[in-house]
């Protein structure tokens, strides 16, 4: 029933067991049948997600090992890429997803449901969020998949991430990341760690850039 699921998470040297593809299925089946109604993803065809959504969320977390049981946020996290289907490969990571559209976050109320994923999902601004006390210096790790330009990230970013946490931004091929980013981040205290390139199996070129948060 899932065997595409399965296959393509191999080729990505990315075992699943049959919990994690069943769930990753139902997330195929729930975001097709809800973009009939409400546009949410111009890739729409299942092959497409499952390599170019699934698989894209998950390698980086065989790519960067993040700590058990960390508090995360997902910045403009739209259906819910990367962190849904990183919350289904690590069930250990707890998530803030976080998006300004309406209807995106009335979308993941319904998936996080129907996956019994537990999750806080937020209609708002990340620059919005990180005034508010309650979420200074929260996370052990915030995401942002091909969103902005990584200066605006950092002063989203940053304050919000604990000491030590680490932001982690998903990139296209194609991105230059410049000593000009690089000192960007560290005035606001986000210390350039690693850029790792690597390809998605059908070829498609990503950059997983890290920072760590350093005071």
């Amino acid at each position: 029933m899932f065997d595409d699921i399965t296959e393509k998470f191999k080729e990505a040297e990315i075992l699943l067991d049959d919990i994690q593809s069943s769930k990753l299925d139902d997330m195929i089946v729930f975001l097709q049948d809800y973009c009939k109604k409400v546009n949410l993803t111009a890739i729409r065809d299942r092959e497409g997600i499952i390599e170019k959504h699934l698989v894209d969320s998950v390698l980086p977390l065989k790519l960067f090992r993040v700590k058990d049981n960390a508090v995360c946020l997902d910045i403009g996290t739209g259906a819910g890429f990367p962190a849904v289907p990183m919350m289904i490969y690590r069930n250990d990571l707890n998530f803030t997803l976080l998006d300004a559209q309406r209807k995106r976050t009335d979308y993941l109320t319904l998936l996080t449901e129907k996956l019994g994923l537990k999750a806080e999902i937020i209609h708002g601004r990340a620059e919005e969020l990180g005034r508010r006390p309650l979420y200074k210096n929260k996370y052990d790790m915030i995401t942002a998949r091909a969103v902005s330009d990584l200066p605006t990230l950092f002063k989203y970013a940053s304050p919000m991430l604990k000491k030590g946490g680490v932001f982690m931004a998903m990139r296209g091929s194609k991105e230059e990341l410049d000593d000009d980013v690089k000192a960007a981040g560290k005035k606001l205290k986000l210390d350039f760690k690693e850029e790792i390139c690597y390809n998605l199996p059908c070829g498609d070129g990503r950059r997983l850039i890290l920072f760590i948060k350093i005071s």
